[in-house]
């Protein structure tokens, strides 16, 4: 059986979160970046697959590559769209799924039940609460269409999705009270023990 290859697209740490900007300084962005994109990751790993980091940002290709992740670099100037796409194209025709790497709350029965779908040929969508797409998997190539209220653009294209409405995909960080709410729910309590300030 084809093992998926499961794709986070990071584009960087440093620039990460401006929309936090007025109760997080730089630095912590970036920490909190990094921690969101560690515990994504790894709870991919946990579920039996090393993900492939989609990234031309030095510190995130450092950390990956340190982390024992694979590395992909994103085409110049092509987004999202474009990060997934060469995950795509890196897939060779076995399945693929694409996550977002800011999940706070994913665990790993949520990446398994994704994964046991794409093996078995379906098409994956899991939004997020705002309307985003949190994950996104199937086989071939796929008019990728991220953005704002990206699920309803990638419910209608193509085959009809098997989706996923669970917490670890709906809820991703956009806002601080984004972080409020993961960090209060158990499965997001590491949250509130990390070095970011702002989240108990």
């Amino acid at each position: 059986m084809d093992e998926p290859l499961v794709a986070l697209p990071i584009r960087s740490f440093r620039d990460a979160y401006q929309r936090l900007a007025g109760s997080h300084g730089p630095d912590e962005r970036a920490a909190l970046a990094r921690a969101l994109a560690s515990h994504t990751a790894g709870t991919v790993l946990q579920a039996g697959v090393t993900p492939h980091i989609v990234t031309s940002a030095t510190e995130v290709r450092e950390w990956a590559l340190g982390a024992g992740y694979r590395v992909a670099a994103d085409p110049p100037d092509g987004g999202l769209d474009g990060a997934a796409a060469e995950a795509v194209r890196l897939a060779a025709g076995r399945p693929w799924l694409i996550l977002h790497a800011d999940l706070p709350c994913l665990d790993t029965d949520e990446v398994e039940l994704a994964l046991g779908l794409a093996r078995s040929g379906e098409r994956v969508l899991a939004p997020s609460y705002d309307g985003g797409t949190s994950a996104l998997g199937g086989r071939g190539r796929f008019p990728f269409r991220y953005g704002v209220a990206s699920f309803h653009r990638h419910l209608a294209t193509g085959r009809p999705p098997r989706v996923i409405a669970s917490l670890g995909f709906l809820l991703d960080i956009d806002r601080p009270h984004d972080l409020v709410v993961a960090a209060r729910h158990p499965r997001g309590a590491w949250l509130a023990e990390s070095v970011v300030p702002g989240t108990h």
